[in-house]
């Protein structure tokens, strides 16, 4: 070897695995920080956005998934002019007791639904703040 020449070799294979064992390690933090984010901001009601969440892990590849429909919503939130569905919103009366009378929880779950149709529904994020947390420990 001539002086002040210096070689470096990775392997292929051996750096990939590496990447993805550093990806999983990533994808842990965030989905931690995430459910910990959805109890902290109160973002809980049933727990169901809780429980179905998941981390699909695949080669050099990983995905927080939260499966409820309205995880998307929540996280970004709703614009006015589209209508909520009504059934879980009068779930969610009932859950919360706000009225017992089947005529008074449907009058408050329509007052609901056509307040988030007017005005929309504010964010609630729960984790693109979880992506910030991990991305500001590892600078």
């Amino acid at each position: 070897m001539a002086k002040g020449v210096f070689k470096i070799h990775i392997d292929p294979d051996s750096f990939d695995e590496a990447v993805n064992e550093k990806m999983d390690e990533i994808a842990d933090d965030i989905f931690a920080n995430s459910q910990r984010n959805i109890v902290d901001f109160k973002i809980v009601d049933e727990g169901t956005l809780l429980k179905t969440a998941n981390i699909n892990r695949y080669f050099l590849h990983k995905e927080i998934v939260y499966q409820v429909p309205y995880a998307d919503e929540i996280e970004f939130g709703r614009l006015p002019g589209s209508q909520p569905p009504l059934e879980p919103i009068k779930d969610w009366v009932r859950r919360k007791q706000i009225a017992t009378e089947e005529k008074d929880i449907n009058r408050i779950a329509w007052a609901i639904v056509k307040d988030i149709k007017e005005n929309g529904k504010t964010p609630r994020p729960f984790l693109s703040p979880a992506i910030e947390q991990v991305r500001s420990k590892r600078k």
